[in-house]
């Protein structure tokens, strides 16, 4: 095996191990924004006249519904890097997207 071919996977293994540090992060702030739009829209559900003064309990449900999203694609794209399955690359693509389409709703929102 010439020294470029070693070189080559040692470069790719280190991208591949980056990448799936990045999943890894995007999936648990995904998860616990998720979890926290859940328990505020459990908490707010009762209380029609407290989610009338802010923003509506429909934003903070379509945020959490947004945020549940950018979960599931953030989990299989983990799940692809991490088995180093060949289409790995399409699932980061898409989590890249997923994130930005929620960076968006959070900037346009308010």
């Amino acid at each position: 095996m010439p020294r470029d071919d070693i070189a080559m996977r040692v470069a790719q293994g280190r991208i591949l191990k980056f990448l799936s540090f990045v999943n890894w992060a995007v999936l648990t702030l995904a998860v616990l924004a998720s979890l926290a739009g859940a328990v505020i829209c459990l908490l707010i559900w009762p209380f029609p006249q407290v989610a009338a003064d802010g923003p509506g309990l429909t934003d903070i449900w379509v945020a959490t519904e947004l945020g549940v999203g950018v979960t599931i694609v953030a989990a299989l794209a983990t799940w692809l890097t991490d088995k180093r399955h060949p289409l790995f690359w399409v699932a980061e693509i898409a989590l890249a997207i997923a994130v930005a389409v929620a960076l968006a709703y959070g900037i346009v929102s308010r």
